[in-house]
């Protein structure tokens, strides 16, 4: 079995015995375990980099069928609640420039009837 990088970094970390005494078994759990998450099979997958305020920031919407048992979703909401200071911000923000396009495009579109 080739393994990756993440898996090396883990067994680096482990006392040398005891990865010697790993199964094939558990060293492929191991990488089923450390592997990254391939991101590339949702139906949608935006991801945008844009420069503010001297920094580079990005967002990246995913969706797509749900795959996560619903113990992982329950604790992923717990560990990244919606409700944060930064996620009030951004919505406010995002709507403010959409209001802001639409009061730009009223007022443009109504000088030219």
């Amino acid at each position: 079995m080739a393994e990756d990088g993440g898996l090396e970094m883990l067994l680096d970390r482990v006392p040398p015995e005891i990865v010697r005494s790993f199964t094939e078994q558990q060293r492929a759990a191991l990488f089923q375990a450390v592997k990254p998450a391939s991101w590339r099979r949702h139906p949608i997958n935006i991801r945008l980099t844009f420069p503010f305020l001297g920094s580079r920031f990005f967002v990246t919407v995913v969706g797509g069928a749900e795959k996560r048992s619903g113990e992982r979703v329950g604790r992923e909401r717990r560990m990244f609640p919606l409700r944060t200071a930064g996620n009030v911000l951004f919505l406010l923000g995002l709507g403010g420039a959409f209001y802001a396009a639409a009061v730009l495009g009223i007022v443009f579109f109504s000088n030219l009837i």
